[in-house]
């Protein structure tokens, strides 16, 4: 069976109370994603150089302390060390925003 390429998104609906959601990229989509996951009751951390330019509702929840801001390059071992303790600090969701480098890697999709 041949898995079709062209389908849309699935869109689902979870409870993210107290999960870990990492997102990837400081830019206007990274600042959405962070304001849902707040919705939503989950714990976002930002992970993007401090080079990176900052969209203003992402840098008023980071001054906030809504939001954690880890300032350096996104590392594969962040998807197992970043969450919760009850699921072996594996993170819950990973949002990519941005950077071909991150969405080249064989397990993002």
């Amino acid at each position: 069976m041949q898995i079709p390429t062209d389908t849309p998104p699935m869109l689902i609906a979870i409870n993210a109370t107290s999960q870990i959601h990492l997102i990837i990229g400081t830019n206007s989509l990274a600042a959405a994603r962070c304001t849902k996951s707040l919705q939503s009751g989950a714990r976002p951390i930002v992970i993007a150089p401090e080079t990176s330019g900052v969209h203003f509702s992402l840098k008023d929840c980071i001054e906030k302390e809504q939001v954690q801001w880890i300032q350096r390059d996104f590392q594969d071992e962040d998807l197992k060390t970043l969450g919760r303790e009850e699921v072996d600090y594996v993170v819950d969701a990973v949002l990519v925003t941005g950077g071909d480098h991150i969405l080249s890697m064989s397990y993002c999709s």
